[in-house]
């Protein structure tokens, strides 16, 4: 009897230590899953709108709101810490979380988008290595598919990455594939300033079922004029139904989860 309940026990503290976890990992098992018709809520900032910009609360009151991913800006100081800020710093600003106390903060519990980190990678890795939140962090660039690939080197399988494809531009079809030979990436965030695009419908032909569009929603000239600003059917819904988003980063999180559970 006594070896049964320890039995027992045991079981249920690694059932609670993984149930802990359980969020994060279902997250990025679907994301990486493009064929589901799931559309990821991305909060700028974290939820801005109830809590300053970059801060603990603002994850915190995203993580509560049931996003999926929050972004957060990464900037190091002159000293050499990686802080949250969306502007250059030259030292620690009061109040501004480090990423480590940010990666601690939501570990096991949401993705995290984290903006300008490519360019600190490795010791973006680093820390959260030693958190224990490297295959929760999605980082992205514009940069071409080989020099993301001598940066993520060991990582590849790791760390999420998402190259950012601007259709306005010439060669971003050639570019899109391109990244697919060399590195196939889960995700693409997709930039374009009209909705006639004429490359967005060779994208999704392409992209359909093999990787996830993410779409900013926050300015117009992201997003073929339908941001975030424009009543939800004929903003993000049409980013959705005609632009194929599996991911929208918006600074309405909240409406975004309630469109969407009543679409």
């Amino acid at each position: 009897m006594r070896r049964t309940f320890a039995i027992i026990t045991a079981l249920f503290a690694l059932g609670s230590n993984l149930w802990s976890q359980t969020r994060a990992e279902e997250l990025r098992a679907q994301l990486l899953d493009a064929s589901d018709g799931s559309v990821f809520v991305a909060a700028h900032r974290g939820a801005w709108r109830e809590a300053p910009e970059n801060s603990l609360q603002a994850i915190e009151k995203a993580i509560e709101m049931g996003v999926e991913i929050v972004e957060i800006d990464v900037r190091r100081t002159v000293g050499g810490r990686l802080i949250l800020s969306h502007d250059p710093v030259i030292f620690r600003p009061s109040g501004a979380p480090t990423l480590e106390e940010a990666l601690l903060a939501a570990r096991g519990r949401v993705l995290l988008n984290l903006d300008k980190a490519f360019r600190h990678f490795d010791d973006v890795v680093a820390v959260a290595e030693g958190t224990g939140t490297l295959e929760q962090i999605i980082m992205k660039s514009s940069r071409n598919p080989r020099q993301v690939m001598s940066v993520l080197g060991q990582y590849r399988d790791k760390v999420l990455f998402m190259p950012i494809v601007n259709l306005d531009s010439a060669g971003a079809m050639a570019r899109i594939e391109e990244y697919m030979r060399t590195l196939d990436p889960p995700m693409y965030e997709l930039t374009f300033s009209r909705e006639d695009n004429p490359v967005l419908p060779l994208a999704l032909a392409l992209l359909k079922g093999r990787s996830r569009l993410w779409y900013t929603a926050l300015w117009p000239s992201l997003c073929g004029g339908h941001d975030d600003s424009r009543p939800m059917p004929d903003g993000i819904g049409w980013l959705i139904d005609k632009a194929g988003a599996g991911a929208v980063q918006t600074d309405i999180p909240a409406q975004l989860i309630d469109y969407l559970k009543h679409r």
